[in-house]
């Protein structure tokens, strides 16, 4: 007897239905692009029990003819596809066909349709099969009713979450498609309870404004790069806005909503010096790519893609997002009001020569109000240093045209108290002064301008075997960035130099912290990756330290070049550099307000 059969054609169904339909936000997905691409200036959805019961998508789009709302019941049936060849360029999610016999045979299915010529027409589908046929009165356009989402498939029904979940999945997705598609309105129904209503709007801005809220959407960026015939266009978050999980990274390939390992890794290298570990961004990337360098078939439900030029995009997508976030300064702007330029900081004399004197002339304080071992203020000619070999200088001359934040005090000898127009700022002067060396490292090694020192007694380390091959392929970029590592028998590494901002007692650290990068680096981590990681590295072994005292004019100088950075809210590894105490709430914390 033969063990092998064909399938009756009910379970092959089903089981095709399987590799689409995993839940009923995979009927809405279905059902919006169909009305998406039936040119739909409204996506009207409404669901119950999180729509294991009902889905109903309405739309006001062109709507079917008979022939077509019949042919689009019938599995292999599609609008997109003519021949072979029109598999490599697909341009649309595809007008009715193939979705809705997939979703018929797991659910009870009512197709209502017209093209507003004449009566429309319904058609009563269940588990697959047309019971009814018939007129029925319906605007233009088309309305598609699923009840009772895997009655016949009982195992894979008692799968579905808790009807809140599937809810909660559904108006995400809507989201994702709403970005895409700004101009088109959308409302979600849940129970007979509104979930969402958007309204068409003109950009793209608007509409994240609606899915965010305003205050949210006020913390993001424009992105907006191109190179040969593809673009990356949209927002991302500034540092002051992340996630606990990337849920709202969202990335689109010519406009069709994706899931990509390789280009989730861009945009996770481009924030792995603004945000801390464990954090995430909101981003809305909107790739356009060529059609024919783009393979949509690659996934059932078209959730992933394959690129032909996978490396160039990822770079393509790093590059813009750098681009972007290396000219947003959010500590500029509060209230959406920005710094005027020479504007000084609240109740100080404004000169219109220089800036305003960096402390007051007198501090008239009682004895013992201050705790000198926490607070200490100076006006010392005391300094740091800076990375660039400048020593401090009066601090009167250190803040640019647009900015200012001048420096009060110390606190507990590890942050920066600086006044500025909003009122108090809090500085964290480690975290600050990592933020400024690491540009600096990075513009120098770019540059080939690193400064180096050669150490007097060279620092032999003794490493794991490993370490020898992976120091060979890392070589030149160690050497770019002013270090000097050569093997110095079995097991052993010399260090010669390191980058000049280095202190000495910090040289064996780093030396070991640096080979770790290298060691740890993976196949898929770019070459610029570990040299921003390299970079991050060296920064934090040169800044100053927490506890460390300082001087007026050295404060003055970390808050002035910390002022010049591309990204100065956070250090290379993503920790907060300031906080800030507007003067409205110190009014409202006293009673002044």
């Amino acid at each position: 007897m033969s063990r092998i059969r064909v399938l009756p054609a009910e379970v092959a169904n089903q089981i095709a239905a399987g590799e689409v339909v995993e839940r009923p936000a995979s009927v809405v997905k279905e059902l919006v692009e169909n009305a998406l691409d039936a040119g739909a200036s409204r996506i009207d959805v409404d669901i119950a029990a999180g729509g294991a019961d009902l889905v109903e998508v309405r739309d006001d789009g062109c709507g079917m003819e008979r022939e077509d709302a019949l042919l689009a019941c019938e599995r292999h049936a599609t609008s997109k596809l003519r021949r072979s060849d029109d598999l490599q360029a697909i341009a649309t999610f595809g007008f009715r066909g193939e979705a809705l016999p997939s979703i018929a045979s797991v659910a009870r299915l009512t197709l209502t349709t017209s093209t507003g010529d004449a009566g429309g027409l319904r058609l009563l589908i269940d588990a697959g099969r047309v019971l009814e046929s018939g007129p029925a009165p319906h605007p233009r356009g088309t309305t598609v009713r699923v009840e009772a989402l895997f009655h016949n498939a009982p195992a894979r029904r008692k799968f579905l979450r808790t009807p809140a979940t599937e809810a909660s999945q559904i108006a995400d997705l809507i989201a994702r498609v709403a970005a895409a598609h700004p101009a088109i309105a959308f409302r979600l129904r849940s129970q007979g309870r509104e979930m969402l209503a958007w309204p068409a709007v003109p950009s793209l801005a608007d509409r994240v404004a609606q899915i965010l809220g305003p205050a949210e959407a006020r913390l993001m960026r424009p992105v907006d790069h191109a190179e040969g015939t593809s673009r990356v266009a949209g927002l991302a978050s500034t540092p002051a806005l992340s996630r606990g999980a990337p849920r709202d990274e969202l990335l689109y390939v010519n406009a069709r909503p994706i899931r990509d390992r390789r280009l989730m890794h861009a945009v996770h290298e481009a924030y792995s010096t603004l945000l801390p570990r464990g954090r995430f961004p909101v981003v809305f990337l909107f790739l356009e790519i060529p059609a024919d360098q783009v393979d949509v078939n690659v996934h059932p439900a078209k959730a992933e893609v394959r690129l032909a030029r996978a490396g160039a995009v990822h770079d393509l997508v790093l590059r813009a997002l750098r681009a972007a976030l290396g000219t947003s300064r959010p500590f500029a702007h509060l209230d959406d009001r920005p710094l005027a330029v020479g504007e000084a900081p609240g109740g100080w004399e404004a000169s219109p020569v220089e800036p305003p004197s960096p402390i007051p002339p007198t501090l008239d304080l009682p004895a013992g109000s201050i705790d000198p071992g926490r607070v200490s203020v100076s006006s010392s000619a005391g300094s740091i240093g800076a990375a660039d070999g400048r020593s401090g200088s009066p601090a009167a001359a250190l803040f640019g045209p647009e900015d200012s934040l001048v420096p009060l005090a110390q606190y507990d000898n590890t942050y920066i108290l600086a006044a500025s127009v909003e009122g108090l700022a809090i500085v964290d002067q480690h975290a600050a002064h990592e933020r400024v060396l690491y540009e600096r490292l990075l513009d120098d090694a770019a540059a080939a301008r690193m400064a180096r020192q050669r150490l007097l007694f060279p620092v032999v380390l003794e490493v794991p075997a490993a370490a020898t091959a992976a120091l060979e392929a890392a070589g030149a970029l160690l050497d770019e960035l002013g270090f000097s590592i050569t093997p110095s028998g079995p097991g052993m590494l010399r260090v010669d130099e390191v980058p000049a901002a280095v202190p000495p007692g910090a040289v064996e650290a780093l030396a070991r912290e640096a080979l770790g990068e290298v060691l740890d680096r993976d196949a898929a981590r770019a070459a610029s990756d570990l040299r921003h990681r390299l970079a991050a590295s060296t920064a934090c072994h040169a800044a100053v330290r927490a506890g460390e005292a300082l001087a007026l004019p050295a404060m003055g100088r970390i808050l002035s070049d910390l002022l010049r950075a591309r990204s100065p809210m956070t250090c290379p590894h993503g920790r907060p550099t300031l906080i800030r105490l507007p003067l409205g709430r110190l009014e409202r914390e006293f009673g002044r307000a």
